[in-house]
């Protein structure tokens, strides 16, 4: 019987990486889903999976249906090894980097955390956009999945591990960016600066930075 991958990803991206895996092995059978849920169902419609593949997703894969799998089920993270966790970029546009890229690992019980198989960097411009590196991200994403697509298809072959690892120091936590979001009110005008720098994205609305005056909340509008 032919090996069945299982690709978690948004609906828009299903088609082209569907297609790129299946230029990699004609007869690898691609299902996809565009959930966590519709993961779940497809893998049970399916009755089992050789491999999960997950690319720009924020879709949590079960520790449980990952060890239903009989190796290991891979990862593509839209930042670097050194900022691991959700909405990377906005932590290194606040921190003012040099580099980004994207990270491409095994999946474990913890997310961002397996060993890294691949990553993907490029230089930043002075002061750029949110969402610049947003697309320029997406780029990279889709660049280094063509770049594994021909071992993701290799269904009985585990990717090379590299000797890279995360740096779990400047982890991307939902409390980590509550913190960056909430402006206090005696912030200077160069610290307002790099936060809104940072936060200001239009395709993510809900993490734009906020202040509290008085029990009310003030919230930035695009400009």
């Amino acid at each position: 019987m032919p090996a069945v991958l299982a690709l978690l990803c948004p609906q828009e991206d299903a088609r082209h990486l569907g297609a790129v895996l299946a230029a990699a092995d004609r007869e690898l059978v691609v299902v996809t889903a565009a959930d966590t849920a519709q993961l779940e169902r497809t893998v049970a419609e399916a009755g089992g999976v050789d491999r999960i593949v997950a690319f720009r997703t924020d879709s949590i894969v079960p520790a449980d249906l990952l060890r239903q799998v009989p190796g290991p089920s891979y990862n593509f993270h839209p930042g670097p090894p050194g900022y691991p966790g959700r909405h990377p970029f906005a932590f290194a546009l606040y921190d003012g980097a040099a580099q980004y890229g994207v990270t491409a690992h095994e999946m474990v019980e913890r997310v961002d955390a397996g060993p890294i198989v691949g990553t993907l960097s490029f230089p930043l411009p002075d002061r750029p956009d949110a969402d610049w590196l947003i697309d320029r991200t997406y780029t990279a994403l889709v660049q280094l999945f063509v770049i594994l697509a021909p071992q993701l298809a290799r269904i009985g072959t585990p990717l090379p591990r590299t000797d890279l690892a995360w740096d779990q120091r400047r982890r991307c936590t939902a409390k980590a960016l509550d913190v960056l979001r909430a402006l206090p009110p005696d912030i200077g005008s160069e610290e307002m600066e790099r936060r809104v720098r940072a936060l200001r994205s239009v395709r993510h609305q809900g993490i734009r930075p906020h202040l509290t005056l008085h029990g009310r909340k003030f919230v930035l509008e695009e400009e």
